[in-house]
């Protein structure tokens, strides 16, 4: 009895591994824990392998040994049969005949079954469907670390294999010695044997844009596989069939290779297909969307003799795009720089309300349209005050050793230089009073704050800020900053916006401007009355030397006229 209970799971097994259907509750659960554990995996194993892209292509799929085809014939007593191909590649229907369908499509193989019962069953609907795809065996070669044959299934790819065949191997048996081998050739291990090849150098790669695929058919395909991999364009990557031979070429790096530079995803040393152009290979090496961010690239082109010149050729990305078939050819040895497109930009800071620095055209995005990209400014900013910064380097054509200036006017030429504050009114070319201003890469636009105050400093009574009055002149915020002080001399009135000086208690002002009152030279402090003094000796001092400097020469005169007469007599 305990016989009959393990040839019955036995049975029962092999029969849920062939339809794949898994059995009711009941019946699994007579099977011993072991037959149990097996079923799960083998049951685990079927789910897996039915994993799909989506519906199979009737017309795409071809029908071979091990599909196993499910028909459904309708009527009012509708039979269900579950036929598998067999391995010679024929459908036999029991009591009916023998169908050759190996290699056809499976929208062939549906029209030829249709046909073929319906003498026998009229008048009822037939339906033949695919219920589990078929697995096969395909051979991988060529410069891969795992050669060999591998079992694949009818909805595999050339991409899956070959991934396969790069996965380091979970054990590999150590090469034994020669004696050992002669005595035990049953230590040459499988895993050993598969990559127990001499050992490839360092200078070849796989050739993953020449992957060939040999049908059983003598038909041959060259697949880019690395155009797969960055469009997914599945013309490079195939469904495999029975027998297929995968095999993966090798190029050496420097010689037979293309090199991409530049700003791309992918850039590095790829291999030569036969009909390759400058724009196949950017697709691979920046994808179809990347070609859209480049503008330019220089195909370089090594001398075929030693005294040839190095050719160069310069071809914008609009003019492949637009005429795909004018792409230049490659060829090894060449190179293709992918030229860094150049992007302008402009800063702008400050009381905008999105400040940061934006995308602009090199000398034709204005001030107003920076200001617009950033948002537009904020209630609390002051435009008066504004001012733009060009942080490019400004080239001086003039020397200062040919003019007349001392070492101490030449210093303050350098130092003036330096300043990179573009003088212009924001607020007028806001206001549109002044002409909008181009700008450039690297100009920062800074909008400060409206503080609504008005700075006064100097010889009045409470030097500070003094809140913003408009229309009010200078002589108002002086009388607000306590009046002038006993020893005043002058006001002027600084303009925050442009730098300008406006002399006077009538003098306009506006926020954010600054008075000064001046005031009669005095000591307040020893520091001051010790600088006072300095100045006053080194004036003095000044006034001997030319009066000296003048006596001088006005003795040298006298002498020599002296001299002239004294030789004339």
């Amino acid at each position: 009895m305990h016989w009959l209970s393990i040839t019955g799971g036995l049975l029962l097994l092999c029969a849920s591994s062939l339809y794949g259907q898994e059995l009711p509750p009941a019946q699994r659960q007579t099977l011993p824990l072991p037959f149990q554990q097996l079923l799960q995996r083998q049951l685990e194993r079927s789910a897996e392998g039915l994993a799909l892209e989506g519906p199979v292509r009737p017309e795409a799929y071809r029908v071979g040994p091990g599909d196993v085809l499910t028909i459904l014939i309708g009527g009012a007593f509708g039979q269900k049969l579950r036929v598998e191909v067999s391995a010679e590649g024929k459908l036999t229907l029991a009591e009916i005949g023998v169908l050759p369908v190996a290699g056809k499509s499976l929208a062939a193989v549906r029209d030829t079954v249709q046909r073929f019962l319906r003498p026998h069953f009229a008048n009822v609907p037939i339906e033949v469907t695919l219920s589990r795809p078929r697995s096969f065996y395909v051979h991988i070669t060529g410069a891969v670390p795992r050669p060999g044959r591998v079992r694949a299934s009818a909805t595999a790819r050339v991409s899956d294999i070959i991934e396969a065949a790069f996965e380091s191997p979970s054990e590999i048996t150590p090469p034994p010695s020669s004696e050992v081998a002669q005595e035990s050739p049953a230590l040459l291990s499988a895993p050993f044997l598969r990559t127990y090849r001499a050992e490839s150098s360092s200078d070849f790669m796989p050739a993953l844009r020449n992957v060939l695929l040999h049908r059983r058919d003598s038909t041959t395909l060259r697949i880019d596989l690395l155009r797969y991999y960055t469009t997914g364009t599945l013309a490079h990557n195939p469904y495999l069939q029975d027998g297929d031979v995968i095999e993966v070429p090798s190029f050496h790096v420097q010689r037979d290779a293309v090199i991409v530079q530049g700003p791309v995803p992918y850039p590095g040393a790829y291999d030569v297909r036969p009909d390759d152009t400058v724009l196949d290979l950017l697709v691979v090496a920046a994808g179809r969307d990347g070609l859209h961010h480049l503008t330019e690239v220089r195909l370089i082109r090594k001398p075929a003799a030693a005294d040839t010149a190095t050719a160069s050729q310069l071809i914008t990305i609009d003019s492949l795009l637009q005429h795909p078939t004018r792409a230049p050819r490659l060829r090894p040895g060449d190179r293709v720089m992918v030229l860094e497109p150049e992007m302008a930009t402009a800063a702008a800071y400050g009381f905008v309300r999105y400040p940061g620095t934006y995308p602009i055209t090199h000398g034709k995005t204005t001030v107003r349209q920076l200001i617009k990209m950033a948002g537009g400014l904020l209630p609390e900013a002051n435009p008066r005050v504004a001012y733009i910064e060009r942080t490019r380097s400004f080239y001086f054509k003039g020397t200062a050793q040919a003019t007349d200036l001392d070492f101490f006017g030449r210093a303050y030429l350098r130092q003036s230089l330096q300043t990179n504050r573009i003088v212009v009114n924001v607020a007028d070319i806001l206001e549109g009073k002044a002409p909008d201003l181009p700008l450039y890469d690297g100009d920062r636009v800074v909008i400060p704050r409206n503080e609504q105050t008005v700075f006064v400093a100097g010889h009045v009574a409470k030097p500070g800020y003094v809140p913003y009055q408009p229309g009010q002149p200078a002589r108002y915020y002086i009388l607000q900053a306590g009046g002038l002080g006993p020893q005043a001399r002058a006001v002027y009135v600084f303009d925050a916006g442009t730098g300008q000086v406006r002399r006077g208690l009538e003098a306009p002002v506006y926020s954010g401007d600054t008075i000064f009152v001046d005031r009669q030279p005095m000591a307040d402090t020893p520091e001051i009355a010790q600088l006072v003094l300095n100045d006053q000796i080194s004036r003095r001092q000044h006034r001997i030397l030319t009066v000296q400097t003048i006596l001088t020469g006005i003795s040298t005169i006298v002498g020599i006229i002296t001299a002239y007469a004294a030789i004339t007599r």
